[in-house]
């Protein structure tokens, strides 16, 4: 059974995100969020594809694949299929001279696909913000680590010591444990 990030908490991080960016890049325009990971974290889903996080306007996933995927995967109401970078350029109007990006992230290659379609003059990174705003943890994100750790605390103190024998290998454990 799959869990959906509730729209509420998606909402909140990108509130939260776009007044990170404020206070720290008071000029800023437009985010874009390659990396699965951050794109799970806005979106609900880490299916492949682009976030783009304008100050003040609906942001918007662009997802190459599995769009199918990505739509039953999360309640974020802004997901559009794309074949390419060019699909995505074309709604595209009044793009911004500078733009962030996760800059220790994205592959050079990665970047230059997108820039062919989104010249942008100057790329800015948009690191430290958004691990800001993953630091702090919601109420939602709490109440998954607590599951979290009392599931870890069954398996360790419940179902790992009933598996243990004297002159077990830890490939006969781990292969039991799995």
């Amino acid at each position: 059974m799959q869990i959906k990030v509730p729209l509420k908490e998606l909402n909140s991080r990108l509130e939260r995100f776009r007044k990170e960016m404020d206070q720290r890049c008071p000029g800023w325009e437009m985010t874009v969020v390659f990396s699965k990971i951050n794109l799970y974290y806005f979106t609900g889903t880490m299916q492949e594809g682009v976030l783009f996080i304008p100050k003040s306007d609906e942001a918007v996933l662009w997802v190459r694949r599995s769009y199918e995927r990505a739509v039953d995967e999360s309640l974020f109401p802004a997901i559009k299929p794309m074949e390419s970078y060019r699909d995505a350029a074309a709604t595209m109007k009044n793009l911004p001279d500078t733009v962030y990006i996760e800059k220790e992230i994205v592959p050079m290659a990665m970047l230059q696909r997108f820039q062919k379609y989104f010249p942008f003059s100057v790329i800015e990174s948009a690191d430290l913000q958004i691990g800001a705003v993953r630091a702090i943890k919601s109420k939602y994100e709490l109440g998954l680590m607590e599951q979290s750790g009392k599931i870890h605390q069954r398996v360790t103190e419940e179902l790992v010591p009933a598996m243990l024998r004297e002159g077990m290998s830890e490939s006969e454990f781990f292969c039991d444990l799995y």
